[in-house]
C-alpha cells in the first residue's frame, strides 16, 4: 500500500496544530543505510525517536524503550523481545522494574520497531516506480515476496521477520486487540504494518533519511489516535474492585462444587481462572445492528482457559465468566468467525437445544461485536481489490473475511484433559457419542471437530461421574442424503482426524459421521496415553505421539495418518502399550476391531463400524465392567523431540484432575544455512502453535501431589537441558532393567515413514 494512502486511511490528521511535534529536519541522518549488525541501526534510531524538549517530542504522551536490551536471548523465539517498543508514558517504570524473565513488554506495547541491518534483508520488494496503477501496466502481476539467492541473507531475513510475526502474535494474545501497528526497518528503509485477524497490510518502503517527515509524522499522528483507533477493543473495560471481588468469589464457589475441593487446593485451582488485578468486563450484544435498540449484556472475566497463539483464523479465547447482572457463572467464547456464513454457532446451539439433543451446552446469549472503528468485520480483506495489491507466489492475494463474535453458554466445566480416571473417561466419551447421534438423527448435523479440547466435564447433582459435553459447534455442518457434509474439505484438529480425511486428497473429500466416530476413538486413545497409567517411557511416548497423532507429510500437498493406518492394519501402536487397566485395554482393542477388523477376523467384525452397534457395545460394556475411578497419571513427552498437534478450535489447556480420597518449523534460532540438500528434506512439523500435548499452564499442578504431573515445554529446550534429559533416561533404563519399549509399526503403505523431498521456496 502506498505510504500516503496508509497514513490517510489509518492515521488521519485530525488537527493542523502541531505545536508539540518535534522538528523532523535531519532527524534520522545518523541512521546508516546499512550496517554490519542491527545495533548500528537501532541505537541511533532510538536516540532520534527519544529526543524531546520540555514541550515537544516525536510521540507526545508516549515513550520509546530499547526492549532488546531486556532479552535473555536476542534471537531465540520465546526469549527475544523487539528492538524498540513504544509505551504509554505511565507504564514505562512498571516495565523497567519487572524481571527480564517476564514478557510484560508485550502486554503494554502500543507498537514496536523490528530492525535488520541490510536493506536487502527485507522479505518484500516493491514494484518499479515506472509501473502505473493500471493493471495493464503490470502492477497487479508484480510479485511482492523477494527472491533470496544468498543463504545467509535468507536466514537473517527469515529469523527477523519470523520474530516480528511472533511479537505481533504475542501482543494479540496478551491484549484485547482488534489490530496492531508495527514498523520494520531494513537498514534505513522503513515499512509500516497494520495487522488484524484477516491478514496484514504493508506499505511500500521508504528511506527515513530522505523522508524524515513521513517517518516523524507517523508517530505524531499515532499519538493523536484514540484507544479504538490504535486497535484496542472498546467493548472490553477494566473491572472495578467490586466487580473483581464478585468474579473471584463466585468462580471460587462454583469451582469448589465442580472439583469437590476446599481450602488450599481450591485456592490453587482458582489460579487457572483468576489473576489478581487482571479482571475485565466484556460486552455482548445480541443483534447485528449497531447496539442501540437492546440492552447489552456484561460479563466479568479474568484469566482465559484458552488463548490463541496464532495470528489468523478464528483466534478463539475462552473464559469462565460471571454475568454482572445475574451473578451466574457462564462460559464466554470470543472468536473471529468466517464471514459470510449462513449460520452462527449460537444459532446452531439454539436449534440443538430446541430439538432436545443431549449433552450439548445450553445457549445463553450470542452476537457479532460492533466496533466503532471497523464495524463488525476485520479490515485487511476490504482492500483485496485495490490496484496496489501485489501477487504472492504468482497468485492474486486472497484474504479471509472475519467477523468478531461472542458466544455465552450456561454450561461450564473442565477440559477432558482433567479426567480423573478410566471410568470417567469412558463414561464421558460415551456421553459424547450420544450427543453426536442425537445431532445426526434430529438435525442431520455432524460436528467435524472431535478433539480433547472440545469436550468438557461437568459435575451435576445426583451423578457421581462428571458428564461429558460436546462443545465448539462452529465447524459443524449438515449432511446430505448420502451422509456427507455439504462442503468438501478437512475440518477439525489434525491429531484426531480420520485416516480417510488425512490421506492424500483429504482436502477435497466430504466429512461423514463415521469420520467423527473415528475421531472419538482417537480422543479416547490419546487421553489413555497421556492421563492414565501405562508403562511407556517418556521417550517411547514421544515417538508414539509423533507417529500416531502429529505427523504431517508434505509432497504435492499436505497429508498424514500413516501411523493410524499402520495401527488399523496390524495394531502396531496399541500392542506396544501396556495399560494398567484391563478394562481400558479391552475397550480399545474391541472398538479398534470394530473400526478396522484385524487379519482373519473380518467376518467376525463385518459391518460392526456402525453408530448403533457401537452404542450398544459401549452401553453394555459400562454396565458389565467395574472400571478404575482414580487411576489418573499424567505423562509427558520429551522436550528434546516435541511434536505439536495444533488446533484452531476452542479447547482448554490440559489441567490436573481434582484430588479424591482414593487417588494416588524448525526453530527460528536453528535455521540451517548449510547445504541445500538438507534444507529440501521434508520436515515434520506441527499444525499451528497450539499444542494438544499435555501442559499445565498455571501453578495448580503442585496441589495435586497424587498425580504424576510432567509438563512439556512449549519451546525448544536448551542443549544443556536436552543432555540432562537424555542422561536421566539412560540412568532410569539402566536402573530398572526392564523398560517397556515402543516399536514403531511397519509402514502401512509404500510412502509411509519416508522423508520425501520438498522444494524449499525462495520467495
Amino acid at each position: 500500500m502506498p505510504v500516503t494512502s496508509f497514513m490517510e486511511r489509518f492515521l488521519p490528521a485530525v488537527t493542523a496544530d502541531r505545536h508539540d511535534r518535534l522538528s523532523s529536519t535531519n532527524a534520522f541522518k545518523h541512521v546508516p543505510m546499512r550496517a554490519d549488525n542491527a545495533a548500528r541501526i537501532y541505537e541511533p534510531l532510538f536516540a532520534a525517536l527519544s529526543k524531546r524538549t520540555k514541550f515537544k517530542s516525536r510521540c507526545p504522551d508516549y515513550v520509546f524503550d530499547k526492549t532488546i536490551d531486556r532479552s535473555l536471548r536476542r534471537s531465540r523465539l520465546g526469549y527475544a523481545k523487539p528492538h524498540i517498543c513504544c509505551f504509554p508514558s505511565q507504564h514505562l517504570r512498571k516495565i523497567q522494574q519487572a524481571s527480564r524473565l517476564s514478557r510484560i513488554e508485550l502486554g503494554y506495547a502500543e507498537l514496536f520497531i523490528q530492525v535488520t541491518s541490510d536493506p536487502e534483508a527485507d522479505p518484500f520488494i516493491d514494484p518499479s516506480p515506472d509501473l502505473g496503477s493500471d493493471p495493464l501496466d503490470g502492477l497487479d502481476a508484480h510479485g511482492f515476496l523477494r527472491q533470496f539467492p544468498d543463504d545467509n541473507l535468507y536466514t537473517e531475513t527469515e529469523r527477523s521477520f519470523g520474530l516480528h510475526v511472533a511479537y505481533v502474535t504475542e501482543i494479540f494474545a496478551r491484549q484485547h486487540r482488534l489490530f496492531v501497528f508495527t514498523v520494520a526497518m531494513a537498514g534505513s528503509f522503513a515499512r509500516f504494518f497494520r495487522w488484524d485477524r484477516s491478514g496484514c497490510i504493508v506499505t511500500q518502503a521508504f528511506d527515513i533519511r530522505e523522508q524524515p517527515d513521513t517517518f516523524a509524522e507517523f508517530f505524531w499522528r499515532y499519538s493523536r489516535l484514540s484507544d479504538p483507533e490504535r486497535g484496542h477493543d472498546w467493548t472490553v473495560q477494566r473491572a472495578s474492585p467490586e466487580q473483581e471481588r464478585l468474579f473471584r468469589d463466585t468462580v471460587k464457589e462454583y469451582l469448589g462444587l465442580q472439583l469437590e475441593v476446599t481450602g488450599e487446593e481450591l485456592d490453587v485451582a482458582l489460579v487457572t481462572h483468576y489473576q489478581p488485578g487482571h479482571a475485565a468486563v466484556v460486552r455482548v450484544d445480541t443483534q447485528e445492528s449497531p447496539p442501540d435498540d437492546e440492552e447489552p449484556h456484561f460479563f466479568i472475566v479474568s484469566r482465559p482457559v484458552v488463548t490463541p497463539l496464532h495470528l489468523d483464523g478464528r483466534s478463539t479465547r475462552g473464559y469462565w465468566a460471571v454475568n454482572a447482572k445475574t451473578k451466574q457463572v457462564v462460559f464466554l467464547k470470543d472468536t473471529w468467525r468466517s464471514y459470510p456464513t449462513k449460520e452462527r454457532e449460537g444459532d446452531t446451539l439454539r436449534r440443538l437445544n430446541e430439538l432436545g439433543v443431549r449433552n450439548v451446552p445450553l445457549l445463553g446469549v450470542h452476537g457479532d461485536v460492533y466496533h466503532c472503528i471497523i464495524g463488525y468485520r476485520s479490515a485487511a480483506n476490504q482492500f483485496s481489490a485495490e490496484p496496489w495489491v501485489s501477487r504472492i507466489n504468482e497468485s492474486k492475494t486472497s484474504v479471509s473475511k472475519r467477523r468478531h463474535y461472542r458466544l455465552v453458554t450456561q454450561t461450564v466445566g473442565s477440559s477432558l484433559s482433567s479426567v480423573r480416571g478410566t471410568e470417567e473417561l469412558l463414561y464421558a466419551t460415551y456421553d459424547i457419542l450420544l450427543a453426536m447421534k442425537d445431532a445426526l438423527a434430529k438435525d442431520s448435523r455432524i460436528h467435524r471437530d472431535l478433539s480433547v479440547g472440545n469436550i468438557i466435564l461437568v459435575k451435576e447433582p445426583g451423578r457421581a461421574i462428571r458428564r461429558g459435553y460436546l462443545i465448539d459447534w462452529d465447524a459443524s455442518e449438515r449432511v446430505n442424503d448420502k451422509g456427507e457434509s455439504l462442503h468438501a474439505g478437512r475440518a477439525g484438529t489434525w491429531a484426531f482426524m480420520s485416516i480417510r480425511m488425512l490421506d492424500m486428497g483429504g482436502d477435497r473429500k466430504k466429512h461423514t459421521f463415521k469420520d467423527d466416530m473415528e475421531a472419538l476413538l482417537y480422543v479416547v486413545f490419546y487421553c489413555a496415553l497421556f492421563y492414565l497409567s501405562h508403562e511407556l517411557s517418556m521417550w517411547d511416548l514421544t515417538r508414539l505421539n509423533g507417529d500416531f497423532f502429529d505427523r504431517i507429510e508434505e509432497f504435492q500437498g499436505t497429508y498424514g495418518g500413516h501411523g493410524k493406518e499402520a495401527n488399523a492394519l496390524n495394531r502396531g501402536h496399541i500392542d506396544g502399550v501396556q495399560f494398567r487397566s484391563a478394562g481400558l485395554k479391552e475397550w480399545l482393542e474391541t472398538v479398534m476391531n470394530y473400526h478396522a477388523p484385524p487379519p482373519g477376523e473380518q467376518e467376525k467384525y463385518k459391518d460392526m463400524w456402525d453408530s448403533d452397534r457401537l452404542e450398544a457395545y459401549w452401553s453394555h460394556f459400562l454396565q458389565t465392567h467395574t472400571l478404575e475411578r482414580d487411576d489418573r497419571c499424567v505423562h509427558r513427552v520429551s522436550r528434546a523431540a516435541h511434536f505439536h498437534a495444533g488446533s484452531d478450535s476452542l479447547g482448554s489447556n490440559p489441567s490436573p484432575s481434582p484430588r479424591t480420597p482414593s487417588s494416588p518449523k524448525r526453530d527460528l534460532d536453528e535455521v540451517d544455512s548449510g547445504n541445500s540438500k538438507d534444507r529440501s528434506a521434508k520436515r515434520r512439523r506441527g499444525r499451528g502453535v497450539e499444542s494438544t500435548s499435555p501442559s499445565l499452564g498455571a501453578p495448580e499442578a503442585e496441589a495435586y501431589a497424587n498425580a504424576l504431573v510432567c509438563t512439556p515445554s512449549h519451546t525448544t529446550s536448551r542443549r544443556s537441558q536436552r543432555l540432562r534429559d537424555r542422561q536421566e533416561r539412560l540412568q532410569q533404563a539402566a536402573a530398572s532393567g526392564s523398560v517397556t519399549t515402543y516399536q514403531a509399526p511397519a509402514a502401512a503403505s509404500g510412502h509411509a515413514g519416508t522423508r520425501l523431498p520438498r522444494k524449499r521456496s525462495r520467495k
